[in-house]
């Protein structure tokens, strides 16, 4: 499988000789546990797994997990330092280990992750493919309809089971193979199953809704999910250095990765691609970057079906809760729990002008709300007059850089990047068949609290085509910039250069900006090339091509 000398040998890990068997349908993941455990306690550099697929079936449990539902894991990496897992490639360069995490078919379950990793650092993966058995989504061709019904049939090799449920639904253009329009239906699904009816290739099913049957047209591709839950596939929590490499992320029933709380993380050609007829890979984001610090730095990835969004970075604000004295806060953040950093920056946003402070100590003070409370000792004196909708950012939350480039965002039901980090540089991207707008640019504040406030972006010769038909947070077309929920100006220093803007309503939509410059793009059948809000933007910069 690899070249290597008989010293370097030494620092291998066969998963073989464990007892993993590619291609075997019986549990692979005892054995691929027992080889990890033993790489991690004897110091060996790497755990390699020979072509073929690895069907999981058995999990561990975290008894101390936050969330029973993400207890189950069929790999769990803790505190495991230094170690690399690496799969085979077959001729094309293209991962040839498979590991296929085995489940019931059963509608909206919560389902094992496939690898969960946490206070692991310099972790390494490489060569390595994901997916469900059976798929976690399915897709077909739609035969007929009437007023309140629709039959598809489905695709051969795709799940066909009577009574699955439709979640996430989405229409396609089968020729072109392009995502159509906006959603069929999102996460709260179509409320009511699929039924098998006679006809075609055998291969049929039934839905009876009229309020999905009104948004299709005889055919049309459908893609469906069994279910929408907030899972994550492949989670990487407190990993620092983490290096990814080769990856194929094939179906997943939730969010397809996630890097939390992570200090710095390299990846090269990863990729979120459905195979075969499936059309769609997974109900929730490709990959989601939050509360994470450092320097992120990808190249040559590609994400294909998604519903929500290709790729999410941000952090949460941290609200005031109380104000105890000059010196001590009792802030709130929702969702889950994340440690803080004794001598992180604070960046305090008490209206438009921020203030700048420092933690000198900080304890976590229990849950509630939907979320956890933090009290924090700050290094300077705090103004006691912060208004309700004062909210800080710290900076361990925060990226100290983004550099993504020649990549590819397609057929994406959401976004394709969600940008609430600064120093982002976005570089030959290709968006295509989104949604919603290519990149979003801004805060979240309504419902969800997601920041912070970008400064220092940079998007150049990417190209935009068919995205942002749906408005989102206020803003639709190529580029949308905005800050839902808050008044004021936040984003800062943002560039787009030499970008191509083909099929859509806008090209760039600009709000609650300042210093934006817009340098020598190009506009092709597109409605209105830049739609600036004169209220709250100021120092707009339009540069035409000489």
């Amino acid at each position: 499988m690899l070249n290597i000398t008989e010293q370097e040998r030494q620092n291998y890990v066969f998963a073989r000789d464990f007892g993993a068997v590619p291609d075997d349908p019986g549990d692979q993941a005892e054995a691929l546990r027992r080889a990890i455990a033993f790489a991690a306690a004897n110091g060996k550099s790497s755990v390699l797994l020979e072509p073929g697929t690895y069907y999981l079936h058995s999990f561990v449990i975290d008894e101390e997990a936050e969330r029973q539902d993400w207890s189950r894991r069929h790999l769990w990496l803790c505190d495991m330092h230094g170690l690399m897992l690496e799969g085979a490639v077959d001729q094309d360069g293209s991962p040839a280990s498979l590991l296929v995490g085995c489940h019931k078919g059963e509608n909206e379950a919560y389902l094992p992750a496939i690898l969960w990793a946490e206070r692991c650092e310099n972790l390494q993966l490489r060569n390595l493919k994901f997916s469900r058995e059976p798929a976690y989504s399915s897709s077909g061709v739609i035969v007929d309809k009437g007023d309140d019904f629709l039959v598809v049939e489905v695709f051969e090799s795709n799940p066909y089971i009577d009574g699955m449920a439709c979640y996430c639904a989405n229409r396609f253009d089968l020729q072109a193979g392009a995502l159509v329009g906006e959603s069929v239906t999102y996460g709260k699904g179509a409320g009511v199953n699929w039924r098998r009816v006679e006809g075609g290739e055998g291969r049929r099913l039934r839905l009876d809704s009229p309020e999905v049957a009104s948004q299709v047209s005889i055919g049309e591709g459908l893609s469906w999910h069994f279910g929408a839950n907030t899972e994550f596939q492949l989670q990487f929590k407190e990993c620092h250095h983490l290096r990814l490499d080769n990856l194929h992320t094939v179906s997943s029933n939730g969010f397809a990765m996630h890097t939390e709380c992570c200090n710095g993380v390299k990846a090269s050609r990863v990729r979120f691609q459905p195979e075969g007829k499936l059309l769609f890979t997974a109900p929730r984001d490709a990959w989601k970057i939050y509360k994470c610090e450092g320097d992120f730095e990808i190249e040559h990835m590609f994400v294909e079906g998604v519903r929500m969004d290709g790729q999410n970075m941000h952090s949460t604000f941290l609200l005031v809760d109380k104000v105890i004295d000059r010196h001590n806060l009792r802030l709130w953040a929702k969702w889950s729990y994340a440690p803080l950093r004794t001598n992180s920056r604070l960046t305090i946003y008490n209206g438009n002008e921020p203030m700048q402070n420092k933690i000198r100590s900080w304890r976590p003070d229990g849950q509630g709300k939907g979320g956890h409370y933090y009290l924090i000792e700050c290094e300077d004196s705090v103004n006691l007059s912060l208004n309700k909708n004062a909210h800080i950012v710290p900076s361990c939350w925060e990226l100290n850089s983004y550099t993504i480039k020649h990549s590819v965002f397609r057929n994406i039901a959401g976004c394709g990047h969600i940008i609430k980090y600064s120093k982002v540089l976005i570089e030959d991207v290709v968006y295509q068949n989104l949604m919603n707008v290519g990149i979003l640019i801004g805060a979240e504040w309504t419902e969800f609290y997601e920041g912070g406030h970008p400064k220092g972006v940079t998007v150049r010769r990417c190209s935009f085509d068919n995205c942002g038909y749906t408005p989102r947070c206020g803003v639709t077309g190529g580029i949308g910039i905005r800050s839902e929920g808050l008044e004021g100006i936040y984003n800062e220093d943002i560039v787009i250069d030499d970008c191509t803007f083909h099929h859509a309503p806008v090209g760039v939509d600009i709000h609650q900006a300042e210093g934006v410059r817009l340098v020598c793009n190009r506009f092709h059948n597109v409605g209105q090339p830049y739609r600036i809000d004169p209220h709250t933007t100021r120092e707009i910069v339009i540069e035409e091509r000489k």
